[in-house]
């Protein structure tokens, strides 16, 4: 198998960070860089906007109640989380969120259980 993805991936990632050192360092839009690796300008700004540090007002989840009006939570304690079958349950829906072929189980009992 060949690293040409995984190694124009990393060439794409520095191509922008390039540009965007010489657009806050300089002041100078150089996109000599973006081209020899097949992105535009504006592939680059988004580039940076999903992979840079998050705005400060987006790093922390404030919570938009007061406490004392919020339900209690420990009964939901191992409660099931996101589904789109019958609760903690798998489902007959050939919908998939994350594209991939499903795997209901995997027995990783020998790999886990301590050698005597």
């Amino acid at each position: 198998m060949t690293p040409q993805p995984v190694l124009l991936a990393l060439k794409r990632m520095l191509a922008m960070r390039h540009f965007k050192r010489t657009e806050t360092v300089d002041g100078v839009i150089d996109t000599r860089a973006l081209e020899e690796v097949g992105l535009t300008e504006a592939q680059a700004q988004e580039m940076y906007r999903y992979l840079a540090i998050a705005n400060y007002e987006d790093r922390f989840v404030v919570p938009s109640s007061h406490r004392e009006q919020a339900r209690e939570a420990f009964p939901e304690k191992n409660g099931c989380g996101f589904s789109f079958g019958d609760g903690c349950h798998g489902s007959d829906t050939k919908f998939n969120l994350f594209n991939s072929r499903r795997i209901d189980s995997v027995d990783v009992s020998s790999k886990t259980e301590p050698h005597a």
